[in-house]
């Protein structure tokens, strides 16, 4: 009886196995093909090209302050060079700071900017599974190996619409 009832466990487990159906994409291809994606990275580098001017527009002024207090030098009184000195100082941590901050800004646009292209590829890729009854879909970018598993990549870029 023991082994009857062993013999129809490994049965079922070994039958609920083989009907999952496992699949993989590489998502990063996928986005990186979409129009929309490329809309996206145009936006961003005019973006991050104003800031890098505004940043270069800090650094010039600084710049010049400091030509400016290296001409005066030898004109200035010990206090008004400590004063100066310190007011240059204090620039440069003004401009470190703005670079940090437009970093950061960089950073939060591209996200915005990105983040819906990536729900409209996991969408699709979600979409082209559920149609294809596949239990799996792994990301390519995080798998060691894969064998066995069929690559759903032209079936998404088929719903995304993408003609390559």
């Amino acid at each position: 009886m023991k082994k009857l009832i062993t013999i129809i466990a490994l049965a079922f487990v070994t039958i609920a196995g083989s009907a999952q159906k496992i699949a993989h994409v590489n998502a990063q291809e996928l986005m990186l093909a979409l129009p929309d994606y490329k809309v996206a990275s145009d936006e961003l580098e005019r973006f991050a090209g104003e800031k890098k001017k505004e940043l270069e527009m800090y650094f010039t002024a600084f710049q010049t302050s400091q030509k400016e207090f290296e001409q005066a030098l030898p004109t200035l009184t010990e206090e008004i060079k400590q004063q100066r000195y310190e007011e240059l100082m204090q620039k440069q941590q003004n401009i470190q700071a703005k670079e940090g901050e437009f970093q950061q800004a960089v950073q939060i646009k591209e996200q915005k900017l990105v983040e819906p292209i990536m729900k409209k590829v996991r969408d699709a890729i979600g979409k082209v599974a559920k149609e294809n009854g596949y239990t799996y879909v792994f990301d390519e970018s995080t798998l060691l190996y894969y064998g066995e598993a069929e690559s759903l990549d032209a079936k998404v870029k088929a719903s995304l619409g993408i003609t390559e």
